[in-house]
């Protein structure tokens, strides 16, 4: 699968233990400081599909979904806690000379399976 680099957002905008969310090339991707250090995520639980965006919390290097609860690694998108949940899609990430942030997604768009669903209620 082919993929190209996108320029997001500047890395100013992005506060540690903090969160942003954005659609890139039509990719739900999650942009996340936490202790410094950024990385881009899918922005889709892989439990029940829901946002992690606005209400998603940053901690000791994971990311909350507000929804149930699941912690997934910013390192490595695997589920902790002991939960059985698939591992987040990850997407390459860089800054440029320019102070800008770019995100590596697929050429094609992404299917159902990639989208994030609104809860009911």
């Amino acid at each position: 699968m082919s993929q190209n680099f996108y320029r997001v957002t500047r890395a100013e905008e992005i506060a540690d233990r903090s969160l942003q969310a954005f659609i890139v090339n039509g990719w739900p991707v999650l942009i996340v400081r936490d202790e410094g250090r950024l990385h881009a995520l899918i922005n889709r639980c892989s439990h029940q599909a829901a946002s992690f965006a606005p209400d998603g919390r940053v901690r000791r290097g994971a990311i909350m979904c507000p929804l149930h609860g699941a912690r997934f690694r910013l390192e490595n998108g695997e589920c902790m806690g002991g939960a059985d949940y698939k591992p987040l899609m990850r997407f390459d990430l860089r800054e440029d000379g320019e102070g800008w942030i770019e995100v590596a997604v697929p050429d094609e768009a992404p299917g159902a399976e990639h989208l994030p669903v609104t809860p009911l209620g």
